[in-house]
């Protein structure tokens, strides 16, 4: 039978294949029972029904020829009709010149005496359908008296079947019509069936995909799609099924994203109350306490650093927000282009140089270019790494005292890879913190609210490249970082 994890195309070629050998196997049983009981009834009569009953009706006239019966004269028209059946056998009987004398058959048969001669005990067949059948005149000489010969009996008739004159017509046509319609009905029953084993080797799959639809548009993505047919609809199910998978991971993706930006936020909001309240307690105290405060430059500029320091961290905050708030991590472009690093790494050195100079922190940067002299240019998104570079170099700067000191290495090895390393003379990181340093919205023991290290290492991995903190033996925090420059 046909089976549901055929292709589509087998299924209708089986069906078709199915339908039609139903259907001449039903057909082929029908009319040979419609035959059989059309013969056995007789309701039909065999092709030979009537030749079969010539030798009889020859031999009758000859015994009755004996018996002084003049068959050539028309009185005995009627006697020689009893000796012939009512229907399927016409007849004529000529003289010796082969004139007509009487009959049922109505034209002349043979010309004159000499064709009348010529045709005796003859037989010939005319009208052939296909080489078939046909109409049979058969003539026959007669005698007279005392056996002399007098004439001759034609008699035609049709070698194919008939109806029996016994039975009407039009049952019998009708019993005809039924079996040459039979073939009609069983084509459409065939398909009825066989169309319906089909369509539910076809609806239960689709009725499943209807189904998820309505589910997926009910935001219920918790069932799973199992039809793991090798045909297309096999094919369009497992689709299906990735691309719940994957919609629903990008929701619980998109949730935990929410989640956590929503953490950050009650984290940065709590975060925001300190330096406002320091900050609104120095304000209060230089407004409203004149009397109390020593208005010395060196009071003033106590009290004006530490407003400066906390309106720092405040921005230093809101830039967190920004970024929680219309980043995502996951999915940025790149974007890269030809990149001439001398002139690039020239400008990001002029840059955090002004950096470092505003916080008193003396920057040393090194470039060393391996290449060599007609090396094509690397291909970075100068944008993405320079904000690699502002994050890590940002985030030295927080913890870096003045006179410190900030060193920055650059390394491009080949056309493909380009190393940089970044290093302060600050605190380091914690023990506690090391293992955590890259992970998105992690606090560390320092106050760090997580993004611009977890940004720095999305982008260096975009990048196809890989970043690593550690601690410098002598003291200080050191980040290194490389990046696959080629295109």
């Amino acid at each position: 039978m046909i089976k549901e994890r055929w292709p589509i195309k087998k299924q209708l070629v089986w069906a078709f294949v199915l339908v039609m050998g139903i259907s001449i196997v039903l057909t082929l049983l029908t009319w040979a029972a419609g035959i059989s009981f059309l013969f056995s009834n007789q309701w039909l009569q065999p092709a030979n029904y009537y030749e079969s009953q010539i030798p009889d009706i020859q031999h009758t006239v000859q015994e009755q020829a004996k018996h002084q019966i003049q068959w050539t004269d028309t009185t005995n028209q009627a006697k020689l009709e009893q000796l012939l059946p009512p229907e399927g056998i016409t007849y004529q009987i000529v003289d010796t010149h082969g004139s007509r004398r009487y009959g049922t058959i109505q034209e002349q048969i043979v010309e004159n005496e000499t064709d009348l001669l010529s045709r005796l005990n003859s037989k010939t067949i005319t009208d052939r359908t296909l080489g078939f059948g046909g109409l049979v005149t058969l003539i026959s000489p007669l005698s007279g008296d005392q056996g002399m010969y007098s004439g001759a009996l034609v008699l035609q008739y049709r070698l194919e079947t008939s109806p029996s004159p016994s039975i009407s017509h039009v049952w019998t046509n009708t019993f005809l019509v039924l079996m040459l319609a039979s073939p009609f009905v069983y084509i459409a029953a065939a398909t009825w069936f066989v169309a319906g084993r089909v369509g539910r080797n076809v609806n239960r799959p689709i009725e499943d995909l209807i189904l998820a639809s309505k589910r997926i548009k009910e935001q219920d993505l918790d069932f799973t799609l199992d039809n793991h047919a090798p045909n297309e609809l096999g094919l369009l199910s497992a689709s299906f099924e990735d691309m719940r998978k994957e919609l629903k991971s990008a929701l619980t993706r998109e949730w935990k994203l929410q989640q956590e930006r929503s953490e950050l936020m009650g984290a940065i909001s709590h975060d925001f109350r300190t330096p406002m309240t320091v900050i609104q307690g120095h304000v209060e105290l230089l407004k409203d306490s004149p009397a109390h405060v020593v208005h010395t430059a060196e009071s003033m500029s106590s009290h004006l650093d530490v407003i400066d320091h906390n309106v720092k961290r405040i921005n230093r905050l809101i830039q967190d927000m920004t970024v929680a708030a219309g980043t995502d991590f996951d999915y940025f472009p790149l974007r890269r282009e030809p990149v001439d690093p001398s002139s690039f790494w020239e400008m990001k050195q002029r840059e955090m140089g002004f950096l470092c100079s505003s916080q008193r922190v003396h920057l040393e940067f090194k470039l060393v270019d391996r290449r060599a002299d007609s090396s094509p240019p690397l291909q970075l998104d100068v944008q993405r790494v320079g904000q690699v570079l502002d994050n890590l170099v940002a985030n030295s700067l927080r913890y870096v005292p003045p006179q410190g000191e900030i060193r920055i290495h650059v390394d491009i090895q080949d056309v493909q890879i380009m190393q940089v390393t970044v290093c302060d003379t600050g605190p380091g990181f914690t023990e506690a913190d090391l293992p955590h340093l890259f992970d998105q919205f992690y606090h560390g023991h320092q106050g760090q609210t997580g993004l611009g290290l977890f940004t720095a290492k999305r982008i260096v991995e975009k990048h196809g490249g890989t970043i690593c903190a550690s601690n410098l033996p002598e003291g200080g925090a050191c980040i290194s970082f490389t990046l696959h420059t080629a295109g």
